[in-house]
């Protein structure tokens, strides 16, 4: 029997290794005491396998992997089998490919529709997203494949990712961003779990023994590897002691020397490095090299793709056109999309599939006649000279036009937020003299995230296919033609303009975020402020109809059971998404009207019944307690609501606590009185809500290590160095264009373009800790220290650096 290593078998040198990356996607190994290297890539809607490392951010060509529905159409969905599935097929592909650890899901909160990665997310809904995030990582580890759930925690933006600080108070933290963190370590146990790059409350998240170790480990009862994102170290040695045992991408030589020094002078003890060693051990033997891998039957992975993007596309409006007869005559379809199907975000997420079947495939392989004008381009949104013309014109002659439109990766993807909800510019006015022609029009919608559709009552029908994946085209045909029937349901509030979002008048402002709505987000904010929302959450239509009844509400042992009958009163079968929701209580405490406590999907034949059910403790009726820093459940009744969405409650019954916790606010009263509505501006009382000074301490006036490069420009020194790096990689954006069309050709425009976006709103620290030693960390410190007036430190950095 062999003796499992400990940190107590390795030398220092050997230690720090280990706590590193190395070639962008693997731990190092430690060949003379049999330590393998891992290799970790990412996902999280496959398995994004470079070819060769090309940097920190290793975007380059990728190993073929099936493209699943990105997360956004997973969570519209409802339906966590679905989840568990498509957690296994990755973790097949993920085995056979010699990955050992994917990067996902994500399962940050949806706090703003503006912000860039929500498609990598599942929902403004901790629940939901705490549920399906589960579901993909029970299944992932079920195939020996490590899961890293992620970005930990209150990342909400991409523009200020590197450097932003997100200031959220406790309640809102525990209730609304840490939730479904807590579910899927406390549930599914995931190998690893990646902190974002943000600070939370002042420190950055790598550093934060609050959230790593305080409420990680020691609440939660974490036991496995906390790793950073790739170049999210700011302080190597604080954020060992903080709990952040791996460091990605590694190779930072300075990194290694800071955990010299600190232990060294004291600062940081040999048994913190020992633990943070102990927990990479015990990773790199949950996978032995000499595993088999498991069979991959790639033609079950497509199918369950299809079924994904089936069961997550969204009906959101019908008035009877759809679905389309596949003998009429007369169909015009418009938009690029039709045939170059925009199926996945772009980012670091992007898959590489072996095919891509389009609606245009889909549509001739059943032989539809149809007239196809592309009115605009697929990958900018623009139209050419003519483009929309033809259109029009072929509109006036036709019966029936299918509009296939959406946001494009110019518009919507990792590394930059939206600006606006609103269509490209030439899209939305080929709409409106679409509809001016008096042709039914329907819209096929692809987007990541919710848009404003100003003309929506002028439109025949609207189905939202989200990002469907590889074989999207087939199942947007399905349900265009009424071979399937929409099932699924928003996972987010779709409102009429940007500035109905819950956090817009604080969102992007700067890299100081307050999260002042607190725990009013989503459909929480719109139940208690009255919005007049253009989709609310939950809300998906169907080409059949149910109905409600017999609602039954049961407590026992500490469990709340909802049982209700849904009865499909049309002509098709369906499958319902039936919504679980508990009212407030009457509080002293400022709450939500209602929160989302739990959800069944039912399939059910036409003119049949089923009953529909769902439990959740009865502690889930808690909220955040702040005077004692702990959950509290008040007495008195509870409604508890059976609803088709949060805007359509069907039937409610009530749930009565008795107990010892009398109701009473832990806030001052400017607290109450600023939130006993939802908070439309930062109220004064926000950091009397947060319990300290909101201090921004964002540097943002010169070049420092953690400012952002498109800040940096307002010196001399800033624009010089921060127009060589963007220029670098134009350049490669540039050669990209210049490809001949190709599955090939889209991967490389896609990700060239999320770095050529993504560079300004870099630091020259996480430049410097994920380039692959292309931007050493010296150079950088030297530049530091030359904006700052330092010009002979700023050499002495430089030569020290390169001695190294």
């Amino acid at each position: 029997m062999t003796v499992p290593l400990t940190a107590a078998d390795l030398s220092l040198e050997q230690k720090l290794l280990l706590l590193e990356g190395v070639d962008a996607w693997q731990t190092n190994a430690v060949p003379e005491r049999g330590i393998r290297s891992l290799f970790l890539t990412d996902g999280p809607h496959g398995v994004r396998k470079v070819t060769a490392a090309a940097g920190g951010f290793a975007i380059g060509e990728n190993e073929t992997a099936t493209a699943f529905p990105p997360a956004v159409t997973v969570s519209s969905g409802w339906n966590p089998e679905s989840a568990r599935l498509m957690g296994e097929a990755i973790g097949r592909e993920a085995r056979s490919a010699g990955v050992d650890v994917v990067l996902g899901p994500g399962v940050n909160i949806k706090r703003s529709p503006l912000c860039g990665r929500n498609f990598e997310y599942f929902s403004e809904d901790p629940l939901v997203s705490g549920v399906l995030g589960s579901a993909l990582v029970r299944g992932l580890q079920s195939q020996g494949v490590g899961a890293s759930v992620k970005h930990f925690a209150a990342n909400s933006n991409e523009n200020f990712r590197f450097v932003g600080d997100s200031i959220v108070d406790e309640r809102a933290l525990r209730e609304i961003y840490l939730r479904a963190f807590e579910r899927i370590v406390t549930e599914a146990q995931p190998e690893t779990v990646m902190c974002s790059y943000n600070r939370l409350n002042g420190t950055f998240a790598s550093e934060n023994r609050e959230l790593l170790t305080g409420i990680l480990r020691d609440e939660w009862g974490f036991d496995g590897v906390v790793m950073t994102d790739w170049g999210a170290t700011d302080d190597r040695a604080a954020g060992i002691a903080a709990g952040t045992d791996l460091d990605m991408p590694g190779e930072v030589p300075h990194n290694r020397q800071r955990i010299r020094e600190a232990l060294a002078d004291g600062s940081l003890s040999q048994a913190v490095v020992d633990t943070a060693v102990d927990r990479m051990l015990r990773l790199v033997a949950t996978h032995p090299a000499d595993s088999v891998p498991p069979a991959v039957d790639l033609a079950s992975h497509e199918a369950l793709a299809e079924r994904i993007a089936r069961e997550g596309a969204v009906l959101l409006a019908n008035d009877g056109t759809l679905p389309l007869d596949p003998r009429a005559e007369g169909l015009l379809v418009v938009g690029e999309f039709f045939e170059q199907l925009r199926y996945q975000g772009a980012g670091s997420s992007l898959i590489t599939p072996p095919e891509v079947v389009s609606p245009r495939v889909a549509f001739d392989r059943r032989g539809l006649e149809y007239r196809y004008a592309p009115g605009f381009r697929a990958l900018d949104g623009v139209s050419a000279p003519g483009m929309l013309d033809e259109a029009v014109a072929a509109a006036r002659a036709s019966r029936t036009v299918l509009f296939f439109g959406g946001l494009t990766d110019l518009e919507e993807s990792e590394g930059f937020d939206r600006d606006h909800l609103r269509l490209s510019d030439d899209q939305l006015a080929l709409l409106e003299a679409l509809i001016a022609t008096g042709a039914p029009v329907v819209l096929v919608l692809f987007a990541g995230s919710s848009v404003e559709l100003p003309m929506a009552h002028r439109l025949a029908a609207i189905l939202t296919m989200n990002l469907p994946g590889m074989l999207g085209g087939e199942a947007t045909a399905q349900l265009l033609l009424g071979e399937a029937n929409p099932s699924g349901k928003l996972a987010e509030t779709w409102v009429r303009r940007q500035e109905d979002s819950s956090p817009f008048a604080d969102y992007n402002r700067g890299a100081l975020a307050r999260y002042y709505e607190s725990v009013y987000v989503g459909y929480r904010f719109h139940d208690a402020a009255g919005t007049d929302v253009a989709f609310p959450f939950g809300f998906g239509l169907s080409y059949t109809s149910f109905a409600y009844s017999d609602l039954e509400v049961t407590v026992a042992d500490g469990v709340v059971t909802c049982r209700v009958t849904v009865t499909n009163t049309g002509d098709r079968d369906g499958a319902e998404v039936v919504q679980f929701y508990s009212g407030a209580n009457e509080s002293a405490v400022f709450k939500p009207v209602k929160e989302l406590r739990g959800f069944a999907r039912v399939e059910v034949p036409a003119g049949q019944s089923r009953r529909a059910v769902a439990s959740f403790p009865l502690a889930d009726l808690s909220y955040w307690d702040v005077a004692t820093s702990g959950w509290r459940l008040e007495n008195g009744e509870y409604p508890i609501h059976a609803a088709a969405s949060a805007a359509d409650i069907r039937l409610s019954a009530v749930v009565r606590v008795e107990g010892p916790a009398d109701s009473r606010s832990p806030y001052p009263p400017e607290v109450d009185r600023d939130y006993a509505s939802p908070p439309r501006e930062v109220p004064a009382s926000f950091p009397a809500l947060v319990g300290r000074p909101v201090v921004d301490r964002y540097e943002g006036r010169r070049l420092t290590m953690n400012t952002r490069l498109s800040d940096a420009r307002r010196t001399l020194l800033g624009r010089l160095v921060a127009g060589a790096i963007i220029r670098s990689v134009d350049k490669d954006y540039r050669a990209a264009l210049r490809l001949p069309e190709s599955l090939d050709r889209d991967s490389r425009v896609k990700n060239s373009y999320f770095v050529l976006r993504m560079m300004p709103n870099s630091s020259m620290r996480s430049l410097a800790m994920s380039s692959g030693g292309r931007f050493p960390f010296a150079v950088a410190r030297a530049l530091e220290l030359l904006a700052t007036g330092h010009p002979i430190a700023a050499v002495r950095a430089f030569r020290a650096g390169d001695a190294a």
